[in-house]
């Protein structure tokens, strides 16, 4: 069997936001977590084009950046708190709730397109040679996990800078 580590960026500066394609640096916190990952050995190492993951990729070997790894658009949402999100757009709150994945935010990216954006470049992560890593985020890492046999999206939760390990088949397909 072949190693895939799916691993989430350290702690950005702008933590407890919705934060999807704003650009956002390593808290010192994040930075000291990070550097905890350089015993990982690893072969292939692919990163989100976003400073957050690109910085945590670093400590380990320098990435293959995949701009398909780029976290979920989450357009005028993005950068804000829930509550002002729920405060400012009550009835598409209340309607993404219903609906999480077939309700986009205002000038957001839908969930298919994300989806599919993921698929396009999986292929290339599962050919590459093992161990590999995958430094992304919350959305993109629900994703990635559920396709290896983890849950659901909506019952994914991974903390920053932790480290899933998944086996792949030897085939490399």
């Amino acid at each position: 069997m072949r190693t895939l580590y799916l691993i989430r960026h350290a702690e950005p500066e702008d933590c407890g936001v919705l934060l999807g394609r704003t650009d956002s640096l390593l808290t010192a916190r994040g930075q000291l977590a990070a550097a905890q990952l350089s015993s990982l050995r690893v072969q292939t190492v692919f990163s989100s084009p976003l400073r957050r993951a690109v910085d945590t990729a670093l400590h380990l070997k320098p990435p293959i950046v995949l701009p398909e790894l780029a976290e979920i658009d989450f357009g005028q949402w993005d950068g804000l708190y829930w509550k002002d999100i729920q405060r400012r757009w009550p009835d598409l709150v209340a309607a993404k709730e219903k609906d999480w994945f077939g309700v986009t935010p205002p000038g957001g990216e839908p969930w298919d397109a994300f989806v599919a954006r993921l698929e396009r470049m999986w292929p290339r992560i599962l050919a590459a040679k093992a161990p590999i890593a995958v430094v992304a985020h919350a959305a993109v890492n629900s994703v990635l996990s559920h396709w290896l046999g983890g849950p659901e999206p909506l019952g994914f939760h991974q903390h920053y800078c932790e480290v899933l390990t998944f086996s792949l088949p030897h085939d490399r397909t």
